[in-house]
């Protein structure tokens, strides 16, 4: 095993912790944070196996995964504050 697949396992597992905290938070707010938390990883993840396949254009996905992460949390952060608690 390399460095870049024990390193995509163990961000495999964050996802899946992340995922937890999105599933069980009690606050909405703790959801956001988990699925901020969810989005960064995928993109870690993607960047990672862009590494280990050696192909440039995961790279641009890992950004486009990025700017979409950052973009739910922002369009979710502004429907709860306009909305009330969902």
């Amino acid at each position: 095993m390399t460095f870049f697949a024990v390193s995509l396992g163990v961000v495999g597992v964050l996802i899946l912790g992340s995922f937890v905290r999105v599933m069980m938070g009690p606050t909405v707010w703790d959801r956001l944070l988990g699925v901020g938390l969810m989005a960064t990883k995928v993109a870690m993840a993607t960047v990672l196996v862009g590494l280990i396949l050696s192909e440039s254009f995961i790279f641009d996905l890992a950004l486009a995964f990025a700017i979409l992460g950052f973009l739910l949390k922002v369009l979710i952060a502004r429907y709860v504050e306009r909305q009330g608690d969902v």
